[in-house]
């Protein structure tokens, strides 16, 4: 007599069975849930981080959902919520990694990794030195890596004038990293270093070469990495797949850097206003051609309404037109925003309806655009 066995099956065990169905639910999660839901099992593990998962549940850059900046104490950071309606966590509050005791810095945020530096020292003040150590740091996936030592050939340091990371999600491996260091040939001379996730080590790229630049403030775009030169109105950018190195003109009206930055794969620089509320936004086309007049911004209207708000809730008595720009944001489905620091306030200013919204309160703490650091969420691995 033939005996049947019933076999129960759970719904997880009927999705899980089902590569396309489990793909499906789980690209609709929110990234906190799919934190969660990589513990379920090694095969939901690797769905989740795999790079085809991410460029799938994001085909576009994602925007930035909020900034972080040094606080008080070495190695502490504050967090701006972008919206303040929906807030999110702060990511983190400290910077520090397993078995190095020492302070940290943020060099760059690249499409949501952090590339955090040390100089091994308690101070991170002293940046620029032959003993340099970096992680890449995934904030969303609280995951890092740590680099080889940069500037080092043939076990000599080299004096490190900065380190940037090149990262897109839609390319692999998943990370570059860059590095400008002195050259052992000449002093004058600097040498470019290539480090790659799927190689593991540095290499040197390229022949010495020549340039003053602000070598530690890198901005990611384009294929390139982007430094503002110390020679007047250029900008100089390194091609991370081709290895070229290459220059570019700043436009003709710019004096002086107020923002240069990359939001949403769009590359912007905002000239010093010299406390002018008038001024072009220059966004640079993909093929170097010409740098063009993306926004002609007036913020005549925004400044006279925060100045009323102010006096109204005694936030300052007399609050004039001093302001400096902090970031810019670029967002498919909510539009372009200023991101505006006056007086103690942060405010998001929309450039399609000239509105105003405060943010943050920073305090006496001084934030500038370059000690602003983007939060992305990301489930890049590192």
């Amino acid at each position: 007599m033939a005996v049947h066995i019933t076999v129960s099956t759970t719904s997880a065990e009927v999705v899980d069975s089902i590569n396309d169905l489990l793909l499906q639910i789980l690209l609709r999660l929110p990234v906190k849930s799919l934190m969660r839901f990589k513990l379920v099992s090694k095969h939901w593990k690797s769905v989740i981080t795999s790079p085809d998962f991410s460029l799938l549940r994001n085909p576009r850059p994602n925007p930035t959902v909020g900034f972080v900046y040094p606080g008080r104490k070495i190695s502490e950071f504050e967090y701006i919520n972008v919206d303040v309606k929906n807030p999110t966590k702060p990511p983190f509050r400290k910077l520090s990694f397993p078995e190095d005791p020492y302070a940290f810095w943020i060099q760059q945020s690249c499409n949501g990794l952090l590339l955090c530096c040390s100089s091994g020292s308690s101070d991170c003040r002293y940046n620029r030195s032959p003993i340099r150590k970096c992680y890449v740091y995934n904030p969303t996936t609280n995951c890092f890596t740590k680099l080889p030592r940069p500037g080092v050939l043939n076990q000599v340091p080299r004096i490190v004038h900065g380190v940037n990371l090149a990262f897109d999600h839609a390319k692999s491996p998943p990370y570059k990293a860059v590095c400008v260091r002195g050259s052992e040939f000449a002093r004058e001379l600097l040498q470019i270093e290539i480090y790659s996730a799927e190689s593991g080590v540095w290499r040197v790229s390229g022949e010495p070469f020549t340039a003053t630049a602000s070598f530690d403030y890198g901005v990611y775009w384009n294929g390139s990495i982007h430094w503002l030169s110390y020679e007047p109105k250029e900008l100089l950018y390194f091609n991370v797949d081709k290895e070229r190195f290459a220059k570019m003109p700043l436009p003709v009206d710019i004096n002086g850097v107020a923002y240069f930055g990359e939001s949403c794969d769009h590359l912007h620089i905002i000239g010093n206003h010299d406390m002018k509320i008038a001024f072009n936004v220059y966004e640079m086309k993909r093929d170097y051609s010409e740098w063009f007049v993306k926004y002609r911004v007036d913020l005549t209207a925004v400044l006279t309404t925060y100045r009323k708000m102010a006096y109204h809730n005694n936030l300052i008595n007399r609050l004039g037109y001093a302001f400096s720009v902090l970031s810019l944001i670029r967002d498919v489905e909510e539009g372009s925003f200023l991101v505006l620091r006056i007086s103690h306030k942060v405010v998001l200013v929309n450039l399609s309806c000239n509105t105003l919204e405060e943010i943050h309160d920073c305090g006496s703490s001084v934030v500038q655009w370059s000690s602003l650091f983007e939060y992305i969420e990301s489930l890049a691995c590192v």
